[in-house]
């Protein structure tokens, strides 16, 4: 069977063959091209966004090209450029992860020209049609309208963000109204493809995370009490304006309490620093400087999976106080890992933690999330209780083998269903 892919970022597999550095991005679809390119049944065509001069090549099963595309406006180049490989390669089945970006109109309308409409599925990731109603949840409206340096040179405030959601959003609708099929993984992200194209199917795929999350086991013992750690920060959709004030609760009964996170320090100094704060992350600064938290409240940078899997296996609580998600990776890998969950109660995020695997609380209310912290902190039988329904649960969800049993069945339906109509 061959499979074209369209993803938004070089996977490492390709970038070992073209000798450009890995990226940090699309984790997630690591082990499970590995997994497809390890049956010699499978080829597998990775078309990829990427700026530059294109790139393509051929190794083995495996063959990529990249493609430009500007975030914000739609490429007729690239559907002309799709409906060629689509011609060359004549794949049995197009999987499109993810609606967040212009060229997935592009090549559903390739697939469409073709004739591939039927075999052709697209995963919905994180809808940004939906995720621009939620992205200045929780922020004065001072703050959204507010400008920094760096947002008047790149023209690019909060409320343009949220601007540009509704923008991209635009061709997510546009794409989803044509496709036929969508693959999801909560009830929500399955309510947002019908309540836009009620005549989809959709097929039912839980995702395999990255490899790392599959070994360790987080415990009492080895946690670094009233730490929490929260896997982003750095955009007004992670929420972590809300965590702050949680966190000033949270200190009231627990002095010593640590909230950590990725991603640059919006305190940092300097010339440089203050050309590229954006006015969220100076929200952020002034928040801290408010709330008296500048020694508990750490920003670690990027980190490697490695370095991420060290935080949770540390922390006393994983932390996602999103406005908005579908299925968090994040809450997945803590899940995986052990670490007692906290989440706010969006989108997806109930069906992840389930019954009993994280503590769930309404977004908007960071009194209510510092409650929940400390209900783990103060109870260890808890956190345990916690921590081993999580992982039982993610460990039946993000299963690597049954996850690819279902891929791949859902490829044989569309390839089936695609030579039915011939």
């Amino acid at each position: 069977m061959k499979i074209v892919w369209v993803v938004s970022s070089l996977l490492p597999q390709i970038a070992r063959l073209t000798g450009e550095p890995e990226q940090p991005f699309g984790g997630w679809l690591v082990s499970v091209l590995d997994q497809l390119l390890a049956d010699e049944a499978s080829e597998v065509v990775v078309c990829y966004r990427a700026s530059g001069a294109p790139k393509q090549g051929v190794s083995g099963r495996l063959a990529y090209r990249s493609f430009a595309q500007d975030v914000l406006s739609y490429s007729p180049e690239n559907e002309a450029v799709f409906t060629a490989l689509l011609r060359t390669e004549k794949p049995d089945v197009v999987h499109i992860w993810g609606t967040e970006y212009p060229f997935t109109l592009a090549m559903v309308n390739a697939c469409e020209r073709v004739g591939l409409l039927e075999s052709t599925a697209i995963s919905i990731q994180g809808p940004t049609s939906v995720y621009a109603l939620h992205y200045e949840a929780g922020l004065p409206k001072r703050v959204v309208c507010s400008y920094t340096l760096r947002d008047l040179l790149r023209r690019d405030n909060i409320a343009r963000q949220r601007e540009k959601f509704v923008r991209r959003g635009a061709f997510e609708i546009d794409a989803l109204e044509k496709t036929k099929h969508v693959i999801g993984r909560t009830d929500w992200d399955r309510s947002v493809a019908l309540g836009i194209n009620p005549s989809l199917i959709y097929h039912h795929c839980d995702e395999t995370l990255r490899s790392q999350f599959y070994e360790g086991v987080w415990s009492v013992a080895g946690c670094r009490r009233h730490t929490v750690f929260a896997s982003q920060g750095d955009y007004p959709i992670k929420g972590f304006h809300q965590a702050l004030e949680a966190l000033a609760i949270i200190r009231r009964t627990y002095p010593d309490a640590r909230l950590v996170t990725t991603g640059g320090d919006p305190r940092a100094k300097g010339l440089r620093a203050r050309l590229r704060r954006s006015s969220y992350a100076r929200y952020l600064a002034r928040l801290i400087r408010r709330l008296k938290l500048g020694d508990s409240v750490s920003f670690l940078g990027r980190l490697t999976a490695e370095e991420m899997k060290r935080q949770y296996l540390g922390a006393h609580v994983a932390l996602n106080p999103s406005s908005i998600e579908n299925s968090s990776n994040a809450i997945g890998e803590a899940m995986l890992l052990g670490t007692p969950v906290v989440a706010s109660r969006v989108g997806g995020t109930p069906d992840m933690i389930g019954e009993s695997g994280g503590i769930l609380y309404p977004f908007g209310q960071p009194d209510q999330l510092a409650e929940a912290v400390c209900r783990i902190f103060s109870s260890d039988e808890l956190a345990e209780t916690l921590s081993n329904s999580a992982r039982t649960a993610a460990t039946r969800r993000h299963d690597p083998a049954k996850n690819m049993r279902d891929l791949t069945a859902i490829y044989r339906s569309l390839a089936g269903a695609a030579q039915e109509n011939h």
